[in-house]
């Protein structure tokens, strides 16, 4: 029998078998309740007292309707329908699991076309349809987009062929002839139903909103030209999108690149801006021309007085900062805008000694190209189609043909003035001149070390020009395990192309090393010491964190450490260059490290190459998962490629000339014989005249870093 009852004559029976997930979706609920009403009548048994009920199924409706009471949504005494059942508790609680189980979820196809109907049909508001659902608009939103997923999909998620999760893999792009396509291919896939392969096959051929070309763009500009976005209603992400008209992206980019080209080349009255619609300017690109070194003109006198004592008010000035001004305060904040102005000014002074002569510079161009943040940037270095002479050089043209200080030939030979002697006494001579210089070089640290910065500089600046210098000392950039392995599009190499093209290279224009030196250590101190930190970086070789062999150097981990590297800011996993090149074992380690036993078997049965690509799209934030296992694939690396290894204690003789009591010592304080030593440690030192040891040949063919 079917009744009206007062909501306060009820209460929740302890037969109701719903004992979990009470409270879930109750706030949706009640929403429901205040829009629509209650749809469906409760079922209760009398209780002893006359007039009261307790609810066998439907409590959760009962409590959805208490909360609108006590919100005063509803009245004090509001009445509900109930059917009212016999006291007999087998009846009553087979009437709530009957009740509980026999509730059948809609297909998501019907509540799509549900959904749809209200929009369409009836002209009902998306924010209209959210409230009388009580669902949020972005639900409606998704539900309209799977609605209008491609016939072909739709029938099979009515179907129950595909799932919801497959579905809105498919919806990620409102583009329905994709969605056909990739359906079409996916349906003869083993594994065409995971919905991490299918968004990828959709995505494939799409740019992220974050990508440099299209930062550079602009989404407004993209838009205006009948750009096409989709917005991935189903990612965690709200503010997730794809461009999907790649060309009509790279046309723009060219085109405003273009113009910046242009504008640059007007501006600065050089011969040419060449424009580059990559993050980098390629090294085959760049050897192509001819690098102009411009020589800096020596400071006046009254430059050098300025910058002297703007050197000394900026000392003080932050001194002041540093020990009697509080931060935050007038006097502080004054003083900081001194100090900028300072160092603008310095810039100021500086920049001018650099200026290029017209005629000269009206020969020379250069590139921009895009950065990695999307902004057009300008190559620091000018080239020139032929070799070209800065006239303050004094000498020969510079470029990348032949290197200032290459000694001439023919005619051009400079006869040797020095009247004839012995090879012998020549070679004896030289060893005692040799000695000399060595040993005041030695007694002098400061000439010692602008010379060690020098030599490095100038063996990287002229790699391709024979400069003789008569010293061993190198820092030749080590050579790659991997012959012709490029890898510009990677941060890391991006980081190092932007520290090679800031280097200050004012110096090298000069066409003798007495020049060039001379010109070096008038350098700041800043200036010099990047030029030692980017020679010697170039000299590490390729190591990995491996347990043995001879690619592992515990050494570069402590480095690592020192400099608080993380691998994760500069270098991701992909399928390329690490997933499709290990074992599937390996790659279900990575996901069982990452989300533990879970994630692993969710990706067991797949198939090497999809597994690598899932892998890959996990690691690089794009997969589909909870925000905890997004969180630790995103920063996850292989093994090898961190830098936590421990450097193994290694025996090595101390035996040198630096050593008196012949002992030699293992690194862990151990006294070796000699049957630990194979004698080539001892022959390693200078002879008693001086020579240098032999220096192997280096393969110029090699490729060596810029």
């Amino acid at each position: 029998m079917i009744k009206s009852v007062k909501v306060k004559n009820l209460s929740l029976s302890n037969d109701n078998v719903r004992k979990r997930g009470r409270e879930v979706g109750l706030e949706e609920l009640a929403a429901s309740i205040a829009a629509n009403g209650l749809l469906q009548n409760l079922v209760v048994t009398p209780l002893k007292k006359a007039g009261t009920f307790t609810v066998k199924a439907g409590g959760r409706r009962l409590r959805a309707i208490q909360l609108l009471i006590g919100r005063g949504a509803l009245a004090a005494d509001h009445e509900v329908p109930v059917l009212v059942l016999s006291v007999d508790d087998a009846a009553s609680v087979g009437a709530s699991l009957a009740e509980n189980r026999q509730r059948v979820p809609m297909n998501p196809a019907d509540d799509c076309l549900a959904f749809k109907h209200l929009i369409d049909q009836l002209g009902m508001t998306v924010e209209q349809v959210a409230i009388q659902q009580a669902v949020t608009v972005r639900f409606v939103e998704q539900r309209m987009r799977l609605a209008d997923l491609a016939p072909a999909i739709f029938e099979a998620l009515g179907s129950d062929e595909i799932d919801l999760g497959v579905a809105q893999a498919y919806a990620v792009t409102a583009d329905v002839d994709r969605q056909a396509r990739v359906f079409e291919q996916m349906k003869h896939s083993y594994y065409g139903k995971q919905p991490d392969n299918i968004r990828r096959a959709i995505l494939n051929g799409t740019v992220r909103p974050n990508d440099a070309k299209a930062r550079f763009v602009g989404r407004e500009a993209y838009v205006a030209a009948g750009g096409r976005i989709d917005g991935d209603l189903f990612a965690l992400d709200t503010d997730d999108e794809n461009w999907t008209d790649v060309d009509l992206l790279e046309d723009l980019a060219t085109k405003k690149l273009e113009a910046a080209a242009a504008e640059l080349a007007a501006a600065q009255g050089l011969a040419f801006v060449t424009p580059i619609a990559a993050t980098h300017v390629p090294y085959d690109v760049e050897r192509q021309l001819h690098e102009f070194h411009p020589v800096a003109r020596p400071l006046t006198d009254e430059e050098q007085a300025r910058i002297e004592a703007l050197g000394l008010e900026n000392d003080a000035l932050i001194e002041a900062l540093e020990t009697d001004l509080a931060e935050g305060t007038p006097e502080a904040n004054a003083a900081n805008d001194r100090v900028e102005t300072i160092e603008r000014e310095i810039a100021e002074i500086d920049t001018a000694r650099k200026t290029i002569d017209p005629g000269v510079k009206a020969n020379l161009g250069t590139f921009v190209y895009i950065g990695g943040d999307g902004e057009a940037r300008v190559h620091t270095r000018l080239f020139s189609e032929k070799p070209l002479a800065d006239p303050r050089a004094g000498g020969a043209a510079s470029g990348n043909g032949a290197g200032p200080g290459e000694t001439g030939s023919g005619d051009d030979a400079v006869a040797d003035p020095s009247p004839r002697l012995s090879a012998t006494l020549i070679e004896e001579l030289a060893t005692q001149r040799r000695q000399i210089l060595v040993a005041h070089v030695a007694s002098d640290p400061m000439i010692a070390l602008d010379l060690t910065i020098f030599l490095m500089a100038q063996s990287l600046v002229f790699t391709t020009s024979y400069v003789r210098d008569h010293s061993t000392l190198r820092a030749d950039p080590a050579q790659f395990p991997i012959f012709a392995f490029r890898d510009e599009a990677s941060m890391a190499s991006q980081t190092i192309e932007d520290q090679r093209q800031h280097l200050d290279t004012t110096w090298v224009g000069h066409t003798t090393m007495s020049e060039r030196f001379d010109a070096f250590r008038t350098l700041p101190d800043d200036a010099r010491g990047a030029w030692v930190a980017f020679a010697v970086a170039q000299t590490l070789e390729a190591t990995l964190n491996v347990a043995d062999g001879a690619r592992a150097n515990g050494f570069h981990d402590h480095l690592g450490r020192l400099l608080d590297i993380q691998v994760a800011c500069l270098w991701r996993p992909t399928a390329e260059n690490y997933f499709g090149r290990v074992k599937k074992d390996v790659m279900l380690d990575a996901l069982e490290e990452i989300g533990g036993p879970i994630l692993r078997g969710r990706y067991k049965d797949a198939k090497k190459g999809e597994l690598a690509a899932t892998c890959a799209a996990l690691c690089n934030g794009q997969g589909i998962v909870e925000a905890e296992i997004r969180e630790k694939a995103t920063v996850w690396l292989p093994e090898a490629m961190r830098f936590d290894n421990v450097e193994r204690p290694e025996r090595v003789p101390a035996r040198s000339t630096f050593v008196d009591d012949g002992d030699a010592v293992g690194s862990d304080g151990d006294e070796l014989d000699g049957d630990d030593l194979d004698g080539s440690e001892l022959d390693s030192g200078a002879n008693p005249l001086g020579d240098a040891p032999t220096q192997e040949p280096v393969d110029d063919d090699y490729p060596q870093a810029a």
